[in-house]
């Protein structure tokens, strides 16, 4: 059975891939591969002291790695699906669609943050470069239309919305 690989980052935009990744393997009775991607840029200059910052960055970078894969490893087995993690490093991008193809997996779901034309061009998309290298198809989850942001965080509009792992 190929599974089916979620990649996530913990924001808003993977939360809404983790319900939807979740949702189809239990579906289609199929396991569930989680990829968690550190990735800590280093710039081309050096100074006095940048190692000590570097390695404070990579060690934050690589425990919210694992807590985003223990919490959605959670979410997994409290919907019944068989779930295996992976932490990885690097370009984030190239990382995810590498182990795609070392998984043979059937789809790649993640989140897209939303952002602009501007904001794509500066930082880069990880969803736009998964799509155009990815060895199967993607899905790629947008955080519902029905919620909106207030205070910097994403609030439900109605409190009717049901949830697909909620059964």
């Amino acid at each position: 059975m190929k599974p089916i690989l979620l990649a996530t980052d913990g924001s808003p935009s993977a939360a809404e891939a983790t319900r939807e990744a979740i949702f189809l393997a239990h579906a289609l009775d199929v396991p569930l591969v989680v990829a968690a991607v550190q990735h800590v840029t280093m710039p081309a200059y050096g100074y006095y002291g940048w190692a000590d910052v570097y390695s404070e960055l990579v060690k934050a970078e690589e425990e919210h790695v694992h807590k985003v894969l223990a919490e959605t490893a959670e979410q997994a087995a409290e919907a019944g699906v068989v779930c295996e993690t992976v932490p990885l490093e690097g370009p984030v991008a190239e990382r995810i669609v590498e182990l795609a193809a070392e998984r043979d997996a059937q789809m790649i779901v993640l989140g897209a943050h939303g952002w602009g034309a501007v904001r794509r061009f500066v930082f880069g998309s990880v969803s736009l470069g998964v799509l155009h290298e990815a060895p199967c198809p993607v899905l790629i989850a947008r955080v519902p239309a029905h919620e909106e942001r207030r205070s910097g965080k994403r609030v439900k509009a109605s409190s009717a919305t049901a949830s697909h792992v909620a059964a």
